[in-house]
């Protein structure tokens, strides 16, 4: 007697390997120039090791969904530039002697590295918080329909581009391969580090132990959602006006100097020949950096 064993569609086979590709280490593969059947190169390794020691000095965390995907280059550019700038401002115009300025400088480019990934960071939360709502939006139908939550998360995997997507996919291949479904969850809100991933992972955690309606569970969280974000939203564009004069502001002397400059050439470079004039042209580039930095601090602050 024969049993006939049916494979699932090619399709199908095929989502589920990269599903599962999500949850593995990467394997050598002949040919492909990268790694040979010994195990990575030394090029990988180097490249591995380095971007180990880079990340902890710009902040950057791999295991969070938001740093994952973070490249070094733009930083480490910009943290050059500020190096450049600063050794500049403290040896030529504030005639800071070498073993002085080198710390200082150096303190610059971290401090102008790690605000490029800040920056990074915050784009992609403000997309993951955008296509959260989305992915909501497509469990609570779902739920609607009858399904479980799983079903509504596998939909949001295959619905929603990155980051959003391949996060739910990785919580939802967890708990296939026998992860509890709270522990799945938490593990998707750790790695976001979003609130609204916390608030879906307590509300359904304690759904799931109290009873009760799921999908008006969610439609309260979303409308909480919704309202959290019309806020933000309003706190920024009320503040928009004032973050345009700052740069205004910080503009205006450059715009006057490059005036002066072409009207009474010999007037304005008196801050460059001078020893007075290079000590105040110096004070105020670091006034003005410094008070921008605060501005930025202050008004990221109150917008998060």
């Amino acid at each position: 007697m024969t049993v006939a064993l049916r494979l699932p569609p090619l399709g199908e086979r095929r989502r589920r390997m990269e599903r599962l590709a999500l949850l593995r280490p990467a394997t050598p593969r002949a040919g492909d120039g990268r790694r040979d059947a010994k195990g990575p190169s030394a090029v990988d390794r180097f490249g591995r090791r380095l971007k180990g020691l880079i990340d902890p000095l710009l902040g950057i965390d791999r295991a969070l969904a938001t740093d994952e995907r973070l490249s070094i280059v733009r930083p480490l550019l910009a943290g050059a530039g500020a190096v450049a700038a600063a050794w500049l401002c403290l040896t030529f115009l504030l005639e800071v002697s070498g073993p002085f300025a080198a710390p200082l400088s150096a303190a610059a480019a971290i401090f102008v590295a790690r605000g490029q990934v800040t920056g990074a960071r915050d784009s992609i939360r403000e997309l993951m918080e955008e296509q959260f709502a989305l992915a909501l939006g497509v469990i609570i139908r779902c739920v609607r329909a009858g399904l479980p939550v799983t079903e509504g998360m596998r939909a949001v995997s295959s619905e929603l581009p990155w980051p959003t997507g391949p996060e739910f996919r990785r919580a939802v291949d967890q708990i296939q391969l026998g992860e509890g479904f709270d522990a799945a969850l938490q593990a998707l809100a750790d790695r976001c580090v979003l609130t609204d991933y916390r608030f879906f992972a307590v509300s359904v955690a304690l759904q799931r132990q109290t009873g009760g309606n799921l999908s008006e569970t969610l439609e309260n969280l979303s409308e909480t959602i919704r309202k959290r974000r019309a806020v933000r939203l309003k706190a920024r564009s009320l503040t928009s006006e004032t973050r345009a004069t700052v740069w205004v502001l910080a503009l205006l002397p450059v715009v006057v100097g490059g005036i002066l400059m072409v009207v009474n050439p010999p007037y304005v470079m008196q801050l460059f020949t001078t020893p007075g004039g290079r000590q105040l042209l110096g004070i105020a580039i670091l006034v003005q950096m410094v008070g921008l930095a605060i501005i930025r601090a202050l008004s990221r602050r109150a917008l998060s």
